[in-house]
């Protein structure tokens, strides 16, 4: 086989390599997946911690930040407000925010992401200010 030949292998080692480079079972980290408990649905990427990820409150250490992060919540809709509460607050998966406020998983993601967006925007002007 040329591919051994020219890596300098036996070609029994290559099929070894070849093998061995084969993934297993591919997974869709977008797959729904149920828990141990039977209880709803959630993707891979749901359940998955990222252990490289800061938590959300890592940021917020002293009075004075916690002060500013619960006057920038307070500038929200009411519902964006909610879900940074519900989810960040009080641990409870989007998902399961979804049903709370009675909307789809997908309108959840967006009052998230847009909050978010204006917690950051809030953020950075209170900070400007000092």
């Amino acid at each position: 086989m040329e591919l051994a030949k020219a890596l300098g292998i036996e070609e029994a080692e290559l099929t070894a390599f070849q093998t061995e480079a084969q993934p297993r079972q591919l997974v869709s980290l977008d797959e729904m997946t149920e828990n141990a408990h039977g209880e709803e649905n959630l993707s891979l990427t749901e359940r998955l911690a990222d252990p490289a990820a800061a938590s959300p409150d890592e940021g917020v250490l002293s009075a004075e930040d916690r002060r500013t992060v619960l006057r920038c919540l307070s500038g929200l809709p009411k519902t964006q407000a909610t879900v940074i509460e519900l989810h960040y607050l009080q641990n409870v998966p989007l998902r399961q925010v979804a049903k709370i406020l009675e909307v789809t998983p997908s309108r959840v993601s967006q009052l998230h992401y847009q909050a978010l967006g204006r917690l950051k925007q809030a953020w950075h002007r209170s900070h400007a200010a000092r």
